[in-house]
């Protein structure tokens, strides 16, 4: 034990995060919908959704100014399961050319254990 969480403490001071545990988080049950501050996916994806790239993809599609710097702006429901990161993201953002390429390179950066990352679609899953 005393190994590992030394092992983490280094992970994090490279910048990489350990993954959490599986969880489910949906803007379809609740309007406005906040993660806990202590996961690392929430935290890697507040980091991308509040870049300035995610900024000037909100104003391409001209999001309106509260989904800003939001994960709930940008995605329907996050959900992790066997380390596998299942993204569903708004309608709006369903087209962007780059964006879900730009955001799984990210998120492995960050959170190097995550074993795949996912899109969910209507007819099945985008696999990353």
């Amino acid at each position: 034990e005393r190994a590992r969480a030394e092992a983490a403490g280094e992970d994090v001071l490279k910048g990489m995060l350990p993954l959490d545990e599986d969880f489910w988080w949906s803007t379809l049950e609740e309007d406005y919908w906040y993660p806990p501050p202590s996961s690392s996916v929430a935290l890697v994806l507040s980091e991308f959704v509040g870049s300035d790239y995610a900024r000037a993809v909100f104003n391409n599609v001209r999001a309106p100014g509260t989904d800003y710097g939001r994960i709930g702006g940008m995605f329907e429901s996050v959900r992790l399961r066997n380390g596998t990161l299942e993204l569903t993201l708004r309608q709006t953002y369903n087209n962007i050319e780059g964006l879900l390429d730009r955001l799984t390179k990210y998120l492995r950066a960050r959170i190097p254990d995550l074993r795949a990352v996912h899109q969910v679609l209507a007819d099945g899953y985008n696999i990353l």
